[in-house]
């Protein structure tokens, strides 16, 4: 039988309360993971420490892997990929949470689908004080689609993904990049011949609201987007004039105010979730 890691990167910023729901989400899926890496990014608060703690204790599959000092989601993800021992590496964000079939879905479709290397599924957004529901966020499902997606977005959710561990190395792992450290991972295992798919089910839920668009906001993740253009372009991923446009595209929402980029997502969200109806 395949066994699975699960990679949950976090620091000192995380609200305990969503971490400890996050692992919870983990350790009670009716297929648990073989193993599950907390990887502690940097010094935690002693609530999140605690959090953290009582879950070790509770559940011999638990382990906390801990960086001396904070290195950046990229740098604890390639940690996790790289100490993890699963056949199948599943990825978790901190603010997450898994329904009870994600993994025993996803290693049901990797078995049955040897030829796929990575599978993501939908998401359910969800507003972090209400809870109310905002929206699913839906993505094409075979390789051929996701891959002509991914010259000009990312075509994977990042908490909904699990991949053959080798793949990932193959490709070279998580990089140390400032941003987008996910769609910098799924485009070069595509150049390395890795085939991606998503399951048509939502299997995770996501808080996201004011906090996440200032994120992917400011001259940093605009220069980020620069970057990472280049890098597609010299690795033949994406053409010049593919560049070009998704720089014209997207360079500009990341200098718009918080506001207004709100808006300019949530219209994309929308005309997205239409288009794959």
């Amino acid at each position: 039988m395949s066994t699975v890691s699960v990679v949950l990167p976090t620091y000192g910023g995380d609200d305990p309360s969503d971490l400890s729901q996050a692992i919870k989400s983990v350790v009670e899926q009716r297929r648990p993971p073989d193993e599950f890496l907390v990887i502690r990014d940097g010094p935690v608060p002693d609530t999140n420490a605690t959090v953290i703690e009582e879950y070790v204790d509770e559940y011999s599959f638990v382990t906390i892997e801990p960086l001396a000092e904070n290195r950046g989601r990229s740098m604890a993800r390639r940690h996790g990929v790289k100490r993890s021992d699963g056949e199948y590496v599943a990825m978790m964000d901190a603010d997450d949470i898994c329904l009870p079939t994600r993994l025993e879905r996803q290693v049901e479709f990797l078995e049955v689908n040897d030829e796929i290397d990575v599978v993501g599924t939908f998401l359910l957004e969800f507003d972090p004080d209400t809870g109310e529901e905002i929206g699913i966020r839906s993505l094409p499902t075979d390789h051929e689609a996701l891959e002509s997606l991914a010259t000009r977005r990312s075509p994977l959710s990042q908490s909904t993904v699990m991949a053959r561990r080798k793949a990932i190395l193959s490709a070279g792992n998580y990089r140390e990049v400032d941003r987008m450290e996910d769609y910098d991972l799924w485009a070069r295992m595509i150049v390395d011949g890795a085939r991606i798919a998503n399951i048509p089910e939502v299997l995770v839920k996501a808080r996201t609201g004011p906090e996440m668009y200032e994120r992917r906001g400011g001259w940093e993740y605009a220069r980020e987007e620069l970057r990472q253009q280049w890098d597609f372009w010299r690795m033949g991923f994406v053409s010049a004039p593919r560049a070009c446009v998704n720089l014209a595209t997207r360079f500009p929402v990341r200098l718009l105010p918080n506001a207004v980029r709100r808006h300019v997502y949530e219209f994309a969200f929308r005309a997205n979730a239409q288009s794959n109806e």
